[in-house]
């Protein structure tokens, strides 16, 4: 998370690996709130409001009354809107910009006109400002309109090129970017292609079963409910219209397919949380397949289970917390992130009389140190140019680098050299991530401080 501080200190057009759209919004919203981490969760916990607010309109394009209730409050018994939305990244940001992509798509079919297209294209453009991923549920939404009779009369309207200019339009700040500096992004998912066939396998699997498990609660309710109610109680009207429904099972299962069949195609490894926030409406084709299920009888299950659900969950945190870090080994070798940060900022203060400017160091200590540093500084990326291109040479010499480095690290520490005067400094530091009154196993840094050439 503290990548997306650190590159939204910054207000590019374009980074190293994405498009810019989600590292802005972290960068807005600590130009307001204070930079915490207990500011940092309430933006993913609002990132996840914004989704189930769209995800409330969007179905209303679909179902009513009790179904409406249901699939909305079934959204809030997976992991996607609650647990796994506390994060906040290039794929999290899907959680609230896909919703309203959909809002806007099924109401340009059915109440075609300027606003609907403004609004699709708008939020097509923030997907496409966001991750390219969004090429992927984008042609979900393309075959849902080939399937629906309304769809293909959309089609053959003017209205989706005036979204697709929208959209364009949106997206061209980049695109420029994308032209004047040789699209990194392009070049960094070059660099992912080609992984080992274990890999590739193991993690598209475990991405494509992660989410499907993540319905199973779902279905299991809706299953349950079904088996439960009489015979003759069961309600025998679908929710959706034979179009509706092919479009919902398009938009909703071209993403998973397509996701899978880029990963063996290209050799890549899928992240586990890449497809959460593209499928709101999984809910509503698992209801689609359970006719009976009585739908009042659903919504309030479904209501009361996400309140519970959520509301215990709040209670046994601290537990869980404490068992994590009483019975986990795991935690034992955290790595003291904010711990270093402060330290290293104490030394930097202690030996440099010019404020801390820039940072880099190991993997997670520079975009780390940006954000628990009481400097605030920039972070200089791997101490690589090519990843954060608003750091020049000129501005080290100036600012001068601070850099935290693991003792071992020496890759790191070779960089860190490259930088080097004859002020540099090397100083050892040793410190351990604390607890609920536990302590993680020492940690060893190499601290490297660079004054600015004037000092």
């Amino acid at each position: 998370m503290t990548e997306a501080y650190a590159w939204g200190q910054e207000f590019q057009l374009g980074y190293h690996q994405h498009p810019p759209f989600w590292a802005w919004l972290c960068g807005l919203w600590f130009r307001v709130f204070p930079i915490s981490p207990m500011f940092f969760s309430a933006l993913s916990a609002t990132n996840a409001a914004v989704g189930l607010l769209g995800a409330w309109y969007l179905l209303s394009c679909l179902v009513s009354g009790p179904r409406r209730v249901a699939c909305w409050a079934l959204l809030l018994l997976t992991p996607l809107y609650t647990f796994y939305a506390y994060k906040f990244d290039a794929n999290i940001i899907f959680l609230s910009i896909w919703p309203w992509t959909l809002f806007f798509f099924f109401r340009s079919i059915s109440q075609p006109g300027l606003s609907s297209a403004l609004g699709l294209g708008v939020m097509v453009g923030l997907g496409l400002l966001s991750k390219y991923y969004v090429f992927l549920p984008l042609a979900g939404c393309f075959g849902a309109a080939l399937v629906a009779t309304s769809g293909r009369r959309w089609l053959a309207s003017c209205w989706p090129w005036i979204s697709v200019a929208v959209a364009l339009l949106t997206f061209a700040p980049h695109l420029v970017w994308l032209v004047q500096n040789r699209a990194p992004p392009l070049h960094y998912l070059g660099s992912k292609l080609g992984a080992p066939w274990p890999d590739v396998w193991h993690r598209a699997l475990r991405a494509e079963g992660g989410l499907c498990g993540m319905m199973l609660g779902v279905l299991a309710i809706v299953a349950g409910l079904t088996l439960l109610t009489p015979r003759g109680a069961r309600t025998r009207v679908c929710a959706l219209s034979r179009d509706q429904a092919r479009m919902v099972a398009v938009l909703t299962l071209t993403p998973l397919v397509l996701t899978g069949l880029s990963a063996l195609v290209l050799k890549t490894v899928v992240m586990d949380e890449m497809m959460i926030g593209v499928v709101p409406l999984a809910p509503l084709l698992i209801m689609q397949f359970f006719p009976g299920c009585p739908p009042l009888l659903l919504a309030r299950v479904s209501l009361c289970g996400a309140i519970v659900l959520n509301i215990g969950a709040v209670v046994v945190a601290p537990a869980y917390a404490y068992w994590r870090v009483a019975h986990q080994h795991g935690w034992l070798r955290q790595v003291p992130v904010q711990e270093i940060a402060q330290e290293a900022t104490d030394l930097w203060q202690r030996h440099v009389p010019a404020p801390l400017t820039y940072v880099s160091g190991s993997f997670i200590l520079d975009n780390g140190a940006a954000f628990y540093s009481p400097a605030h500084p920039h972070s200089f990326v791997s101490h690589d140019f090519s990843q954060a291109l608003w750091v020049t040479p000129q501005r080290i010499r100036e600012h001068g680098l601070l850099s935290i480095c693991m003792a071992d690290d020496m890759i790191c520490l070779q960089r860190a050299a490259s930088f080097a005067t004859a002020q540099t400094q090397q100083l050892p530091v040793t410190l351990s991530h604390r607890f609920l009154g536990y302590t993680t196993n020492p940690v060893a840094f190499i601290v490297v401080i660079t004054p600015p050439l004037a000092h």
